[in-house]
C-alpha cells in the first residue's frame, strides 16, 4: 500500500441498533465508501462481508514469505549452475516481477490464473514444470500452509502443521 501497489481489506463495522436520538442519516456507510475509495487510490480494496471472509483473504498476505522462499531458491539453483549470485538474484527478481505483473492483469476475472495456465505451450517447459510440482505434492504442500495459517487466525492452533506419524 505504500508504493500503491498492494491490496488493501475492509470490513464495515458493524452497524450499531439505531436510538431514537439518531437520525435516520447512515454516516457509516459514507464513512466506508470514503475509506474504500482512499484504500483504492493506494492500489486496491476487498470489501469482506465478515470476520470469515477476512481471515480467509488475510492468508494470501502471509505466503509473501513463501513466494519470496521460492525465489530465493531458484536463484541459489543458478548459482549452483554456474551463473554468478548477483546475475541470478537480477534475473529471478526481474523474471517474477514479468510474472506478477502478467497476473495482475484482468485479475478482476475470476478465470484469469486459469486462462494464464492454459497459455503454457503444450508440452512445453512450463506445462512440464507444474505437472512436476503438482506431482510432487507442491501445490497441495501450498494449501496445507494456508489451512495452518487460516486456524492461527482463527485462534485454533498455533499455525504449525500435524507432525507425521
Amino acid at each position: 500500500i505504500a508504493k500503491r501497489e498492494g491490496c488493501a481489506l475492509l470490513q464495515p463495522a458493524p452497524t450499531a441498533a439505531p436510538t431514537e436520538n439518531d437520525s435516520n442519516d447512515d454516516d457509516s456507510s459514507d464513512a466506508n465508501i470514503n475509506v474504500k475509495s482512499m484504500l483504492d487510490a493506494l492500489g486496491g480494496c476487498v470489501e469482506c462481508a465478515n470476520d470469515d471472509s477476512m481471515n480467509s483473504l488475510m492468508v494470501t498476505t502471509a505466503m509473501m514469505g513463501p513466494v519470496y522462499g521460492v525465489m530465493r531458491n531458484n536463484r541459489d539453483w543458478l548459482v549452483k549452475q554456474g551463473v554468478s549470485p548477483k546475475d541470478a538474484s537480477y534475473f529471478v527478481g526481474r523474471s517474477y516481477l514479468s510474472i506478477v505483473q502478467d497476473a495482475e492483469r484482468d485479475c478482476r476475472d475470476a478465470n484469469r490464473f486459469d486462462d494464464l495456465i492454459e497459455e503454457q505451450t503444450p508440452g512445453g517447459l512450463n506445462e512440464q514444470a507444474l505437472g512436476n510440482l503438482d506431482k510432487q505434492g507442491v501445490l497441495n504442500s501450498y494449501d496445507n500452509a494456508m489451512d495452518a495459517v487460516l486456524s492461527r487466525l482463527q485462534g485454533k492452533s498455533d499455525g504449525s502443521l500435524p507432525s507425521d506419524p
